[in-house]
């Protein structure tokens, strides 16, 4: 920076000694070399130039991708219920469009706020050599001019900030309609979803068109002010001339200086408008770092004598609500052996789904108490809870990455042949031999390509390599046919061999092995018991459902 200030400052000086030379008939070979030097100067600036560029942009992106990393970070750790107030589309803004608009001001901030407050000091001293009159009154119209520019900041943030947001709204917006697309177009319902995008996106080109008219009212004061700073020094340098004062190379010199003001007021405006839009930006990046989750780590350790040891679970006259006005689950309580399983049953909206929830604590519990083991949830560490816990839900989330990093979860101290044997083992040894690349072969997100019940054996490969002590089943053959759920129930006896296991079922075969059943109604226990001894009395509720069908228990 310092390199090219300097030089930005000595070209006008050698155009000067270049005019006086000439008028007083000098020699030739000075003003050729005057020639030479000028161009060895311009070319210098211009390697100048890239090198303050590219480290200008190396520390933005630099920056700005830790703040990615950290901001990314955070939202991951915040609880469920700050995750379903906002969609995935407004998380993208918040974390990338907020953070791109501080790239560009980190990356610029240093060459052209302080560069251009430098270089105008340089500029004011160099003058005020010439004539300390003309220094005087162009240091006075420079601070005039950046106090009317700084007095024009903070008029601009709401105005940033309310673009910012609107920005966010939109691709949230688009996001959930992308996600319905099919439920979209099955209802006929694309023509209002495009009237209705129709209308953010005119709300977001109502924000954007106040945030341009801010941005070109800023970059006209500054064009006013450098017209006014031109006629002042015109007319400084043609009275100092006919005093004799100056001579024709100290007029252009003076002029030239002047017409140079132009560039480093017109970069102060502009990164002071930069600085409105990073300052938005900051603010929200700064109350979504203020956001705090309700879930709090603990200090302890999971307690499991060795690898494989399974874990008990114990539900202690657990209360839980989303909100104070509808309890979920009311005065849960019951004792699951390490080693053995639950069948959960239950219309849907009974709690059987938020009661495994609560055991990865994604929610915490109003009152009573969860303990795997011996230990209170809530004083265990998160990931140490949550590598003990493992999960397979209805609906199987694959991404868009190789098979290896999908099983294994981006995990690169998992062996692949540790993968390819409990792809054997859960079944799906002859779809692993049909992969072009092996482990390296591609999955697209949302599993495209593959079946209901290949994707379900895939998540059970993931918990299987994480080998947790308690599995969670979230109606893991809900959606498939009875010969696939056959192979799956397979699938499942090998997952929770020497495992607690936990299965949330809609059917009567996804519960024919298990240890004990429950039954919850409306968040409370109905009944819980030996799965043998309910099926004996025929008083029971389980024995009643079995008679009566057990799909009835959802209708």
């Amino acid at each position: 920076m310092a390199c090219g200030i300097g030089l930005s400052l000595l070209n006008p000086q050698v155009i000067r000694y270049f005019i006086d030379t000439a008028q007083a008939d000098g020699p030739m070979r000075h003003l050729v070399w005057a020639g030479v030097f000028f161009l060895g100067i311009g070319i210098a600036r211009q390697g100048v130039q890239i090198v303050s560029s590219y480290l200008g942009q190396d520390v933005g992106w630099r920056a700005t991708n830790k703040m990615r990393n950290d901001l990314a970070y955070h939202c991951l750790n915040l609880d469920m219920g700050f995750h379903h107030a906002h969609t995935p589309g407004e998380m993208i803004e918040r974390i990338d469009g907020d953070t791109t608009s501080l790239s560009n001001f980190f990356s610029q901030f240093v060459l052209q706020v302080i560069g251009s407050v430098v270089f105008l000091a340089g500029v004011l001293v160099l003058i005020s050599l010439e004539d300390w009159r003309v220094g005087a009154a162009l240091a006075a119209f420079s601070c005039v001019a950046f106090l009317v520019l700084n007095l024009t900041r903070n008029i601009a943030v709401p105005i940033y900030t309310a673009e910012r947001e609107s920005y966010a709204r939109m691709y949230g917006f688009i996001e959930e309609r992308l996600l319905g697309l099919e439920d979209i177009r099955t209802n006929g319902a694309i023509d209002y979803a495009v009237q209705r995008f129709h209308n953010v996106n005119n709300n977001v080109f109502a924000r954007v068109k106040r945030s341009e008219l801010m941005s070109e009212a800023l970059s006209a004061i500054t064009g006013v002010m450098f017209a006014l700073g031109y006629a002042l020094a015109m007319g400084m340098g043609i009275w100092l001339y006919n005093e004799g004062t100056f001579t024709i190379g100290a007029v252009y010199l003076v002029f030239h200086y002047t017409s140079m003001l132009r560039e480093p007021l017109f970069q102060l405006s502009r990164q002071i408008n930069e600085l409105q839009r990073a300052t938005a930006g900051l603010k929200r990046i700064e109350a979504l770092h203020r956001i705090e989750t309700s879930i709090l780590d603990g200090t302890e350790h999971l307690s499991r004598k060795t690898g494989s040891e399974p874990l008990g679970v114990t539900f202690d006259h657990v209360t839980f609500s989303y909100n104070p006005e509808e309890i979920v689950l009311n005065d849960v309580s019951f004792s699951l052996q390490p080693g053995e399983t639950l069948g959960l049953l239950g219309r849907t909206g009974s709690g059987k789904t938020t009661m495994t929830r609560l055991l990865f604590r994604l929610y915490d519990i109003q009152s009573g108490d969860i303990r795997i083991g011996d230990q209170s949830i809530g004083t265990l560490k998160l990931d140490d809870l949550r590598r003990h816990v493992g999960l397979v839900t209805q609906d199987v989330q694959l991404f868009n990455a190789t098979v290896r990093d999908n099983l294994a979860l981006f995990q690169p101290d998992i062996a692949d042949d540790r993968i390819v044997h409990t792809l054997g083992e859960l079944g799906l040894g002859a779809w692993y031999d049909r992969l072009p690349d092996g482990l390296d072969s591609e999955i697209t997100a949302g599993s495209s390509g593959l079946s209901a019940g290949e994707a379900q054996l895939l998540a059970f490969t993931r918990v299987f390599l994480t080998d947790p002590g308690l599995v969670i089943l979230d109606e893991p053959s809900s959606r498939l046919d009875p010969a696939t759920e056959r192979h799956i129930n397979v699938a499942v006896e090998r997952l929770l061999e020497g495992r607690t296991g936990i299965i949330i079922a809609h059917r009567l075969e996804t519960v024919e092995r298990v240890d004990d059943i429950m039954i919850l109604d409306q968040g409370r226990v109905q009944e819980f018991g030996r799965r043998e001894d309910l099926v004996r009395d025929p008083a029971s509720r389980f024995s009643k459902l079995l008679q009566a069908g057990f799909e009835e228990l959802i209708a």
